[in-house]
């Protein structure tokens, strides 16, 4: 299987997740597995498949040092896809007490989007404070920029002499030589918690969406050669942008909903965003809207409802008809609107130690 099916650059694909275990290895996140994390995302099947998440659990569980590693490209605002897996970063943090490595991916910025490195930099500290806000204990993680953090980059460039052309190829297709080193740098990146600088292997977790599943079986081959643990992940399902297609994408601000978008504008686009109404009042009433289709019920789901119950209420509403479209929105939106505006807060008062904790990483690296 080529890597053609999963592209971890594009800004849209769609995935047939039930062909995703026996094409790429993947597990499932079974009931059991679910139950044993309890936590919101796996129990709604959100979180849907993993890669050697029970090792993982059974070193945390033994007592034994464990990481998880994740981080952001740097080159917009924090949108609900980001959120995702920085969700289930402080997961694992507080749950298990696992370290977190974070990543400013300012290089794969600079090669993906030709950012230059100093043009990021803003955008790199309301980045963090988003994730500060969210919840990340910054005494248990290690926050660098990837052009700053000279061990990512050495290991690279160690790792590369077990790539070849025609292995890069096979898992990305042809693309930039920019892209395959971004590819080489994100190795760096998913191996650090394993240098000898952090206490030398463990266990490692990489929180994922499904689209970026290359760089981990990257990651584990290489990590296979160089005799070290190989990384684990969990995949999470690729949430739909506001319009209804395949991905919420941050190359699109208008389809995708921003962590700091004011409430007007994350009202907006929320009103806007696809439904699974039907066509008429009459239909809606008679036949109900399909909940499949209804993205503010996605994002719901994936972000602002933790209860299961407030959420199956909100799904009765759309499907039995007995609210119609407009009805529905203006109920359950609100919802949305009040964590947006708890996080801002919050992110606020974050900026300036967002600033001070890379200011430190950029002297350190």
């Amino acid at each position: 299987m080529t890597s053609s099916k999963i592209d971890p650059w594009a800004s849209e694909q769609s995935f047939d997740y039930s062909k995703l275990f026996e094409e790429f290895g993947m597990s499932a996140v079974d009931e059991q597995l679910a139950k044993r994390l309890s936590f919101r995302l796996a129990r709604r099947g959100i979180m849907f498949a993993h890669r050697d998440l029970d090792l993982w659990l059974k070193d945390a569980s033994a007592g034994k040092p464990v990481a998880v590693m994740s981080g952001i490209k740097p080159s917009s605002e924090f949108h609900l896809g980001s959120k995702l897996t920085a969700d289930e970063l402080i997961f694992f943090q507080k749950k298990f007490g696992a370290k977190v490595f974070y990543a400013i991916a300012d290089l794969e910025a600079y090669a993906d989007n030709g950012l230059a490195l100093e043009q990021t930099h803003e955008t790199a500290v309301s980045n963090l404070a988003d994730l500060l806000a969210l919840g990340l204990d910054e005494r248990n993680a290690h926050v660098y920029k990837q052009s700053e953090e000279r061990r990512v980059m050495q290991m690279a460039y160690l790792f590369s002499r077990r790539a070849t052309p025609s292995m890069l190829k096979a898992i990305y297709g042809d693309r930039n030589y920019s892209l395959y080193f971004a590819a080489l740098t994100q190795v760096g990146d998913i191996l650090l918690p394993q240098h000898k600088d952090f206490g030398g292997e463990k266990r490692v977790i990489v929180p994922v969406g499904v689209d970026q599943d290359p760089h981990i079986r990257f990651a584990r081959d290489i990590a296979f050669k160089e005799k070290l643990i190989q990384p684990g992940a969990t995949y999470h399902r690729i949430m739909k942008s506001l319009d209804g297609e395949a991905k919420m994408s941050k190359r699109d601000p208008n389809a995708s909903l921003s962590l700091s978008d004011s409430p007007e504008v994350a009202k907006k686009k929320l009103m806007n965003a696809f439904s699974g109404g039907r066509h008429t009042a009459e239909e809606q009433r008679r036949l109900g809207g399909d909940i499949e289709k209804d993205v503010l019920y996605e994002v719901m789901k994936f972000h602002f409802i933790e209860d299961d119950a407030l959420l199956e209420e909100m799904k009765r509403d759309m499907t039995s008809g007995r609210m119609l479209t407009g009805e529905y929105k203006q109920k359950w939106i609100p919802y949305a609107l009040d964590w947006l505006k708890s996080h801002q807060t919050k992110k606020k008062e974050m900026l300036p130690k967002a600033r001070k904790i890379l200011e430190k990483a950029e002297k350190e690296g």
